[in-house]
């Protein structure tokens, strides 16, 4: 746990009194208060969020995420290498644990998805329907409407992934952050999921007569935005190593999943599979020549 004002560790955010009463710890170093948000409703929480208040950040990531999670220690199981049988017990019991441990950490997940999934699906079939030149969106939109969600469930879920694993990766690798900073690798996750929150204002763009393809970048730009200033936030780096971090998962993430969703839509089918992978980065090529 840290003090949300000035970064330094904790060992408490608050004492406990009887009846429920409790008293904020006041920080040895900068002697403001450590985490003035224990005491917020979530409404102003989020609010805070949105308006990218770090301390509301560092609460979230950092002293909520450890306080949860610290409910939950690691359980031994004992020796199970002996029967098949016993190896399916503790694999199920570990995931029985897994899903308790991070139950809210999936629900946010599950929700981000859920909007990412049909803004992705959205956004994909009018840039198509305005501007007719992808051969591989052209493929997924002929397929049924599962069909057709299950690609962009892969396509999301796969580049959430990537983003969170090699954002954590070149934050240890590159920068040496997150060696002293307890569940290092579920606070970039959970930091990007919060600031991924922006893309809740898409949904008001289908209803409002304002959903345009530039409106629609404009908030890809913003969400993106909200990514790399939350990262500073939390990791406490210059915004150069940030953007510089950010720009190589996004060139990452863009030759990985688009391969990986041509190899689902083409059920393996390599040549088919490499010709849509050609024409999008042909598409690619033309589009950073016109900037």
């Amino acid at each position: 746990m840290i003090c949300i004002n000035c970064c330094c560790e904790v060992d408490c955010l608050y004492v406990e009194y009887s009846n429920n009463h409790i008293r904020l710890t006041d920080c040895a170093k900068c002697k403001e208060v450590v985490d003035r948000y224990v005491e917020f409703d979530s409404v102003l929480l989020f609010i805070d969020l949105l308006l990218l208040k770090p301390g509301a950040y560092r609460h979230l990531v950092y002293n909520s995420l450890e306080l949860e999670l610290s409910k939950y220690p690691e359980r031994e199981y004992g020796p199970y290498e002996r029967t098949w049988k016993q190896r399916s017990l503790y694999m199920l019991l570990r995931l029985r644990d897994w899903f308790v441990k991070f139950d809210k950490l999936n629900r946010v997940w599950i929700l981000i998805t859920a909007f990412e999934v049909y803004l992705t699906w959205v956004s994909e079939e009018r840039n198509f329907t305005q501007l007719s030149s992808n051969e591989l969106i052209e493929f997924i939109l002929s397929r049924s409407a599962l069909s057709q969600y299950l690609c962009f469930a892969v396509y999301c879920i796969a580049d959430f992934v990537l983003l969170c694993g090699l954002t954590h990766f070149f934050l240890v690798k590159w920068f040496k952050w997150g060696h002293n900073v307890k569940y290092s690798k579920y606070v970039v996750s959970y930091t990007i999921l919060l600031s991924y929150g922006v893309k809740i204002f898409p949904f008001l763009m289908l209803i409002w007569p304002y959903d345009t393809l530039l409106s629609t970048n404009i908030v890809k730009l913003v969400s993106n935005a909200y990514i790399i200033e939350a990262l500073k936030v939390v990791t406490n780096l210059a915004y150069s190593n940030i953007i510089i971090l950010f720009a190589v998962v996004f060139a990452l993430r863009w030759i990985s999943v688009k391969p990986l969703l041509c190899l689902l839509v083409t059920k393996g089918d390599l040549p088919l599979c490499g010709r849509y992978v050609e024409v999008e980065y042909k598409r690619l090529i033309r589009w950073l020549l016109h900037i």
